[in-house]
């Protein structure tokens, strides 16, 4: 449970800076990531090292479309990437899909209580027609948002429910 225990901190760490500063240090990313990648090579070897660096490199994928179209910031990629080397690839897609989807309950809903959900999807499908016409777009980049929402604080409340639900045994295909 050490791998867990040192997960946790560093998605409470992460997530209270996000909240707090709207920051994620690259200082806390990369120690974490550090710490995660020593522990699974002391406990797993060169397995343990791959399970790691398999984690961080799909922390890094999953989440670099959105931080190059301006939705997320860099620490948000670096923060999944790091929690990566903690859970490992499989699990830390689990946890990703449960923060994106509470990230995009929690922007819908601060849309919809300022009434602009309807226009922020005109945007985003103006966007999308741009992109696949390779025309360069500055809505989602736009400073005319008057709310953000601390996008590390529901990815690690995804990340660490994927992770709490492996180490409980609460999902039986999960595990860490």
């Amino acid at each position: 449970p050490i791998v867990v225990v040192a997960a946790l901190a560093f998605l409470a760490t992460g997530a209270t800076s996000d909240y707090r500063s709207r920051r994620i240090s690259n200082r806390l990313n990369g120690a974490a990531a550090v710490v995660g990648i020593a522990l699974h090579l002391t406990l797993g070897g060169l397995d343990g090292l791959l399970f790691s660096l398999a984690g961080f490199g799909i922390g890094l994928l999953v989440l670099i479309l959105p931080f190059v179209a301006g939705m997320i910031g860099g620490g948000d990629v670096k923060f999944a990437a790091a929690a990566g080397t903690f859970l490992g690839w499989r699990l830390l897609l689990v946890g990703l899909a449960a923060g994106i989807v509470l990230n995009g309950a929690a922007a819908a809903i601060s849309l919809a209580r300022r009434r602009r959900l309807l226009s922020a999807f005109r945007g985003l499908q103006s966007d999308i027609l741009c992109w696949a016409g390779g025309v360069p777009t500055e809505t989602l980049k736009s400073t005319a948002a008057t709310e953000t929402i601390p996008y590390g604080v529901l990815l690690a409340t995804g990340i660490g429910g994927a992770l709490l639900a492996a180490q409980f045994r609460w999902v039986p295909w999960a595990s860490l």
